[in-house]
Order: structure tokens, then C-alpha cells, then sequence
């Protein structure tokens, strides 16, 4: 029976929603085969550190995880966001020191390459990240896109509302020529949770001081990492982003409404590049390449994320 749960490898960079979505996939009916690290909110030495540390709060350091890439397909020349702290979770004052043995020794590209070819089918990649990981992985491997069962992205934007960047939302501007090649190459569905749907899908703080009220640890967890996000978002409603990719690979059911279009990657512009530009009127006339998530039932997602740290 166990062998009839979907299979799921979490691709991150371990900031503080990255924490909430990996809690959220524990949480639910599916077998998480391995978690990968890329540079993106942190470096990823502290990316693997973080992970580390969210799966021993978790009790699942059973869970293998690999470090990959250690910066974008043609190097980083912007400044890392300062949402998530110096350390990629809150820099937390009680934080525990993880166990950097339990690191696997493999590279995480050559990991996910593996994974793929001995579940031919079968491995659904959330990807919470900068895409470098996933565009590497085809470049070693051309069947490797060929052999996943899809790829649930949290990143781009539908709007051209930028976040971190001008234009470009930040995991997609971060690495724009790795978000090409997943979106322009890749051959299994793909899925986009875009940043202007995270915008549109926001909570009360009342929901979040009782998301991370809980006496568990996990929920403890995510209260000392999310001290300062409140200060951060100014008055505005608590947002989270990671979690939804999670949620909407697992539990389609929660989806109302999405859209299947062609987008593509921006790369040359000025203020533009790493901007996901959606063809809404099919100007191109080229093959629909992503599945949009435009509307989740919300009362259901919360009801998700409260199950996950209890």
C-alpha cells in the first residue's frame, strides 16, 4: 500500500515558507524520497544547514538530504533578500546546531538525476526554489524531464509584479537562464504557483498567531523563526508562498481555478529580465507549457497548515 503513495522530492532554499512547506508535505499521505538544496534565499552550505534543522524538529532526519548548486547557471550579482534574516530563518537566538553528518555525500543534481531513473514516472518535484538544480539535472540528462511525473514551481509572476527584482518574482529572477530551460525544455507538466497568486491569497494575523501557537514543537518551531516577519510586511496581511506548491501538488482537490497557457522567460532586458511573460492572448501560437493555479479554496489550505504543525 505504501508503495501507491506519491512520491515527492522538495527542491528548496530554505527560508522560512520553505520550512512551513516541508512541515506541510510531513503532514500529508506522501512519501517525501529526498529533500535537495539550492542557493537562493542563503548560501546553500546554509541552505543543507537549515534543512537539517527543520527535519530534526520534525523528528525525519531520516530523510535524506543533498547539497547542489552553489549559485545561478551564470552567477549571482544581486543582493541575498533580507525577509527571511542572515541565517534564512528569522536568525533564530534558540536555534540548534544540526548534525552535518547526516548530509549526503552525493550532489544534489547527480541525487535528483538518480531518484528519477529509479522511479521512472512516479516523482512529483516540488520546487520552492531558484531553478538551477532542475536545469542542470536535464543538461546531465536529457530523459530526465521525460521521466518525472510533473513539477510543481513555486515562482514567476503573471503580472510582471516583481518582488525582490524590478519585474521578476525572486526565485525566477535569481536564475533566469535555469527558469528558461525548465520552462522552454522540459517535458512533463508543470504547474505554476505565480507570486501575484500569493498576493492574492493572503491570511489575517489572527490565523498566523494561531498557526504558531500551537504547544508543539513544530509549531514553537515556526514562531521563533517568524519574529520579525510582521515588522517586515508593515501592516499588511500575513502572506506565505512555498507552502501552496506543496499543497497544490498533493491536494489538487483545493485548486478552483487554473489555466493552461505557454509562458516563457525574459532574459534580455533591462528591467525586465527573469520576468515570466504569460501569453494570455496565444500570440506565439506555441505549445501550452504551464498549468497556472489561479484560485485555492483557502479554508481548506488553512485547515492544511494548522494539521501540519499539531
Amino acid at each position: 500500500m505504501s508503495s501507491k503513495r506519491r512520491k515527492i522530492v522538495i527542491d528548496c532554499d530554505a527560508g522560512i515558507d520553505d520550512a512551513q512547506a516541508i512541515m506541510l508535505a510531513l503532514s500529508l499521505d506522501v512519501e517525501v524520497v529526498a529533500i535537495t538544496c539550492v542557493a537562493g534565499n542563503v548560501s546553500v552550505d546554509q541552505v543543507a544547514k537549515n534543512v537539517l534543522r527543520i527535519l530534526d524538529v520534525c523528528g525525519r532526519t531520516d530523510i535524506p538530504v543533498y547539497k547542489g548548486a552553489d549559485r545561478a547557471l551564470l552567477g549571482q550579482d544581486f543582493e541575498l533578500p533580507v525577509y527571511h534574516g542572515e541565517d534564512g530563518l528569522g536568525d533564530a537566538t534558540d536555534a540548534k546546531e544540526p548534525d552535518l553528518e547526516l548530509l549526503q555525500p552525493t550532489h544534489a543534481v547527480t541525487a535528483l538525476i538518480d531518484i528519477v531513473k529509479q522511479n521512472p514516472g512516479e516523482i512529483t518535484i516540488a520546487a520552492l526554489a531558484p531553478l538551477t538544480n532542475l536545469a542542470l539535472a536535464l543538461r546531465m540528462d536529457d530523459s530526465f524531464s521525460k521521466n518525472l511525473k510533473c513539477i510543481d514551481v513555486m515562482g514567476g509572476n503573471k503580472q510582471g509584479i516583481g518582488n525582490h527584482f524590478i519585474s521578476a518574482e525572486f526565485n525566477f529572477g535569481a536564475d533566469p537562464e535555469a527558469a528558461y530551460v525548465v520552462l522552454e525544455e522540459f517535458e512533463c507538466p508543470i504547474t505554476i504557483t505565480s507570486w501575484e497568486f500569493c498576493l492574492e491569497h493572503t491570511f489575517e494575523w489572527d490565523f498566523f498567531s494561531k498557526y504558531t501557537s500551537f504547544p508543539s514543537a513544530k509549531s514553537q518551531f515556526l514562531k521563533s523563526i517568524s519574529t520579525k516577519i510582521e515588522e517586515h510586511e508593515d501592516g499588511n496581511l500575513w502572506m506565505t508562498c512555498d507552502p501552496f506548491a506543496v499543497a497544490t501538488a498533493v491536494c489538487p482537490h483545493i485548486v478552483t481555478s487554473q489555466k493552461a497557457l505557454h509562458a516563457t522567460i525574459e532574459l534580455g532586458g533591462q528591467v525586465t529580465r527573469g520576468m515570466m511573460v504569460v501569453d494570455w492572448r496565444n500570440f506565439l501560437q506555441k505549445r501550452k507549457n504551464i498549468n497556472l493555479i489561479e484560485k485555492v479554496d483557502l479554508d481548506q489550505f488553512k485547515a492544511l497548515l494548522l494539521k501540519s504543525v499539531q
